[in-house]
């Protein structure tokens, strides 16, 4: 979105009830807005507004897909996933998808801070947000339809950027545009397209087979693996060398790039990114408890979601230059072994 286009929008008010405040976000199908929702008696709260971008708004795929995010989101109720709270159209007849604001950063601006400013991210902040974003994955699989029967949504989309981290120490996974659910049995995209980002498929996706739970899995793996490892599990110069390699399962040891793990959590993240499904966690509650279990052996006297919390102001701090650690922040550097940057006071 140009300079133009953004200043034109701040202060413009959609449904009657929604003010743009921010930009706060732009990806390649939809701008997201920190917004202002107003109801009676001077009521108001802070609400995340995304737009689909007008290029798309007349392809009926990606119309689907955004209304599937709507839909889900109306239906899962949880605190590891980003709430939705209304569908609506203004006047210029695109959709906005009315969400719970996040005051923090996405998992993979996290990781950027901490390899930015020199050091590894700690551990076992990474498996205190793998649990997080595990529940509500776990909730997602779980899902029962209307009449009490097992109706998994499967997200297909995990991926860093899509790992909400709250300055509060809360994690919400987000973006379900591309999930479906099992009373769901359309495509949502376009033929031939690959659902989901490239570097976090599953093995089983690039042979043409159906996304599954433990597609999910997978991809949950790989994103913790690029969580402590501070790279992509799959990269390369061109999409279909990385095409190839998932589809080898050329799975690098997380050891041989983060020697300080400890044993228990290098087996996880290995068993999440098996290459043959039956051989992964049976489901994302199990690999929770897995990661819970290792974060256990932790000797912290502050609660896991304080210290994140902290982690990801610190992180902000970072990426935007105010170098200097907050005192209340010394014990959670402390704990995890964050460390300081060469040019910290």
């Amino acid at each position: 979105m140009d300079r133009v286009s953004k200043q034109r929008n701040i202060g413009r008010v959609i449904a009657g009830k929604y003010e743009l405040v921010a930009l706060a976000g732009e990806g390649g199908m939809a701008t997201v807005w920190r917004g202002q929702a107003y109801g009676a008696a001077g009521f108001s709260r802070i609400v995340a507004v995304k737009k689909m971008k007008a290029e798309f708004r007349a392809v009926k795929n990606y119309i689907d897909m955004f209304i599937e995010e709507a839909r889900v989101g109306s239906e899962l109720q949880h605190p590891n996933i980003v709430q939705v709270y209304d569908l609506c159209q203004d006047e210029d007849k695109a959709y906005y998808l009315i969400m719970e604001w996040v005051d923090g950063m996405d998992l993979g601006s996290f990781v950027h801070a901490f390899r930015k400013h020199g050091h590894p991210t700690p551990w076992p902040l990474i498996a205190a947000i793998g649990v997080g974003a595990l529940r509500g994955l776990a909730a997602a699989h779980e899902r029962r339809n209307p009449t009490g029967q097992p109706s998994p949504v499967i997200h297909r989309d995990v991926s860093p950027h899509n790992v909400l981290l709250g300055r509060n120490g809360i994690v919400k996974l987000t973006d379900f545009g591309l999930a479906r659910a099992m009373d769901r049995i359309h495509s949502l995209t376009a033929p031939g397209t690959v659902k989901g980002k490239l570097s976090y498929l599953a093995p089983e996706i690039t042979m043409g087979r159906a996304a599954t739970t433990l597609s999910d899995v997978f991809a949950m793996g790989s994103t913790l693996w690029e969580g402590l490892a501070g790279e992509a599990l799959f990269d390369g110069i061109r999409d279909v060398d990385v095409f190839a390699k998932i589809r080898r399962g050329e799975v690098r040891p997380i050891e041989s790039v983060r020697q300080d793990l400890p044993q228990p959590m290098v087996a996880v993240i290995m068993r999440a990114l098996a290459p043959d499904a039956k051989d992964r966690f049976e489901s994302a509650r199990d690999m929770a408890h897995a990661i819970a279990s290792v974060l256990s052996t932790v000797q912290s006297q502050t609660d896991a979601q304080t210290l994140l919390g902290r982690a990801v102001d610190m992180a902000r701090s970072w990426l935007g230059d105010k170098r200097r650690l907050a005192p209340e922040e010394t014990e959670m550097r402390t704990v995890v072994g964050a460390g300081t940057g060469p040019d910290e006071e």
